[in-house]
């Protein structure tokens, strides 16, 4: 399998840290491997015929375009039928994969609590505040 094979879906975008917030609802650093951030015209050139991709742009200029909203451009007027959007039902998985991640941390973080002894401290200069799960 190739590495493009494992991609679910390309977010094209502007500015990834707010796409990946916007588009998965999670932090750029827990995007996960089946899902690619572009930001570069010739990555978004390489998009391979068939991938599905959405784009997610912040500041837009209608007036001088970066080249990346040329590739962007580019990539729906010449390839629009060789590409696939998202649907209603993609955002629904990725909502699913969500909701497992965020039991998952849950989960975790009770067994950190729990093997602390049932309490964390939080500490601030001046004075200790304890919070009891």
């Amino acid at each position: 399998m190739t590495e493009a094979a494992g991609i679910r879906l390309y977010i094209v975008t502007d500015y990834p840290e707010r796409a990946a917030l916007a588009v998965v609802a999670c932090f750029l650093t827990e995007v996960p491997d089946f899902i690619r951030i572009v930001t570069d015209a010739t990555e978004i050139r390489a998009i391979p015929d068939g991938a599905r991709c959405i784009g997610q742009w912040f500041e837009w200029r209608d007036q001088r375009p970066s080249e990346a909203q040329l590739a962007w451009q580019e990539l729906r007027a010449l390839r629009a039928d060789k590409v696939e959007g998202v649907s209603k039902a993609f955002f629904e998985r990725i909502d699913e994969w969500n909701s497992k991640r965020r039991a998952a941390e849950r989960e975790r973080l009770a067994a950190i609590v729990a093997e602390m002894g049932g309490s964390l401290s939080f500490h601030s200069p001046g004075k200790t505040l304890q919070r009891l799960f």
